[in-house]
């Protein structure tokens, strides 16, 4: 598991979210989290008829770039597989989150904790957690900002594993 954890960020995106986002994160996953600065979106990841970002375009290019251990929010919508999303992560690799979609910065922050989760290897849950899957907003209104008990013994086998 990567010790530096790296946060990208689109320009538009203002800092109070991203500090916001970063205490979020450091306080459910104990890690270190890196600031990492301005990262504008390629314009081939843009699909015209959805008016967003292709989610899995962008992470690809981000692992051609030899990035990984990341989590980029930007500002415009995304899409995974022509569906709009809030957000997407693979394992051990990185997540996209779109602030495009989300009123506050606690949602913003919940909706990235759970996918920066996912790219560190948490599965999705089914308990009251911040791993349970969002599948509409009202649902990521009432989603705890913290991990389940069975996701904690989960995520410090999966620490002890990779760090």
């Amino acid at each position: 598991m990567a010790r530096d954890f790296k946060i990208y960020y689109s320009e538009n995106v203002p800092d109070d979210i991203i500090d916001h986002v970063e205490m979020l994160l450091q306080d459910i996953f104990s890690l270190s989290f890196r600031i990492v600065g301005v990262r504008i979106p390629r314009q081939n990841c843009w699909n015209d008829s959805k008016h967003s970002f292709d989610a899995k375009a962008l992470l690809r290019n981000m692992e051609r770039d030899s990035i990984s251990y990341f989590t980029w929010l930007i500002d415009k919508p995304l899409i995974v597989n022509q569906e709009n999303a809030y957000g997407y992560a693979e394992s051990l690799k990185g997540s996209i989150v779109t602030t495009s979609k989300l009123a506050t910065k606690t949602l913003i922050a919940k909706e990235v904790a759970f996918h920066v989760g996912r790219v560190l290897g948490l599965k999705k849950c089914t308990e009251n957690c911040i791993m349970g899957e969002t599948e509409n907003f009202e649902m990521l209104i009432h989603k705890p900002s913290l991990l389940c008990k069975t996701c904690q013994i989960r995520y410090q086998r999966l620490k002890i594993r990779y760090v």
